[in-house]
């Protein structure tokens, strides 16, 4: 597997950075990901953090290449959404931090991604979009539904109301999934409404497809800070630049007896145990709480 990988995360014109990056690269295998805590809860910044320490160790306990990418991502979700709670109750005294996430696995000639709240992916392919995904706000439903335009979205009063995330409260919302196959020099995009939310997106697609890829996101994220100086909000970005499959490793698949339905890869006993005690924990808190 060939890949170039560029990110660059900016503070912008704001006191603190609530964004996370993620590039994480394993045999045969990589994982993306961008983390944007919400300003409005408390602790933005340490539910960011602690949704990509998360999705970290979900992949460096994983074989790769990754036998069901999909599965991967809803446990290490599930994982990151416990972590980023008890991160948040740890403290003294107790908070309830939210992130956005949008992560993304790439294999073989593979992308598969997932994503909760506004933090977007974009698959671009010769200078077009291919897909991208939809924001969990009210005002995207507004938007598919033909009620409002796309540039009136970027100044809609609504525009940073998400109703979908990270951490807050149990239990994890309903993730939204999305796959696609790869060819030479598509680039994927993972970016924070800092970034979206400063551009139109035909700026966005227009990213070269060749070329150096790193100054292409640092290009990309100064014309973003200049757009909306003196209010930047931060601003993340984490490219891909599909080249080639070389040597593709064909994914291992779980064993599962003849004849009955496909069954889950088994999830590390590790994690496992970690997130068993985790969710004890919290719903030991919840019982507490009602006394």
């Amino acid at each position: 597997m060939k890949v170039l990988t560029a990110f660059t995360n900016r503070l912008g014109n704001r006191n603190s950075n609530q964004d996370r990056c993620l590039v994480l690269e394993r045999p045969g295998c990589a994982l993306l990901a961008v983390a944007d805590g919400m300003g409005g809860h408390a602790g933005g910044d340490l539910a960011a953090q602690a949704t990509v320490d998360s999705l970290q160790r979900s992949l460096v306990r994983q074989h790769t290449p990754i036998a069901q990418p999909r599965v991967f991502l809803q446990e290490a979700f599930e994982s990151a959404h416990l972590q980023v709670i008890e991160a948040g109750r740890s403290r003294t005294p107790p908070i309830n931090p939210r992130t956005t996430c949008v992560a993304c696995v790439v294999q073989g000639n593979q992308a598969y991604w997932a994503h909760l709240g506004d933090s977007r992916l974009y698959l671009l392919r010769n200078g077009n979009l291919v897909t991208r995904t939809r924001d969990h706000t009210p005002v995207e439903e507004l938007l598919q539904s033909g009620a409002i335009s796309a540039d009136e979205l970027r100044s809609h009063p609504l525009r940073n109301s998400v109703s979908r995330c990270l951490g807050g409260v149990r239990p994890l919302p309903e993730i939204s999934f999305g796959a696609a196959e790869l060819r030479a020099d598509d680039t994927l995009l993972l970016c924070s409404d800092g970034l979206w939310n400063a551009l139109p997106e035909q700026k966005l697609v227009a990213i070269p497809g060749y070329g150096n890829l790193q100054h292409s996101v640092d290009a990309l994220s100064n014309e973003a800070e200049l757009a909306s100086y003196p209010h930047s909000d931060n601003i993340s970005v984490v490219a891909l630049r599909w080249l080639t499959a070389t040597n593709p490793h064909k994914p291992r698949r779980a064993a599962r007896p003849s004849g009955n339905a496909p069954q889950a890869e088994a999830k590390d006993p590790l994690q496992q145990a970690i997130d068993d005690i985790h969710r004890a924990m919290l719903d030991y808190a919840a019982e507490m709480k009602k006394s």
